[in-house]
């Protein structure tokens, strides 16, 4: 889906389930309403320049791949990421 305007009912979804989730924010205003698109790769940009490292491009999958992209993560900046013993 790459709809670059709002949809009302998107919107009021959203703030239902935020509304929801913190109740002070029931009589917060809604300032503006932006869309933006996920950046989607052919496949997820795992790597290292310099000081940066780069992990992106999954799309509308990015939590379901967080954990094992969290890992990489840590590999590529050489963190340990295996439970103590």
């Amino acid at each position: 889906m790459e709809e670059t305007e709002p949809d009302q009912a998107v919107t009021e979804s959203i703030l239902r389930r935020c509304r929801a989730l913190v109740p002070e924010l029931a009589d917060a205003s809604v300032l503006r309403t932006k869309v933006g698109l996920r950046p989607a790769r052919p496949e997820v940009r795992l790597d290292r320049v310099d000081d940066v490292i780069h992990c992106y491009g999954h799309g509308g999958a990015g939590v379901t791949l967080s954990w094992g992209c969290a890992d990489e993560v840590a590999d590529v900046a050489g963190l340990a990421t295996s439970p103590p013993l």
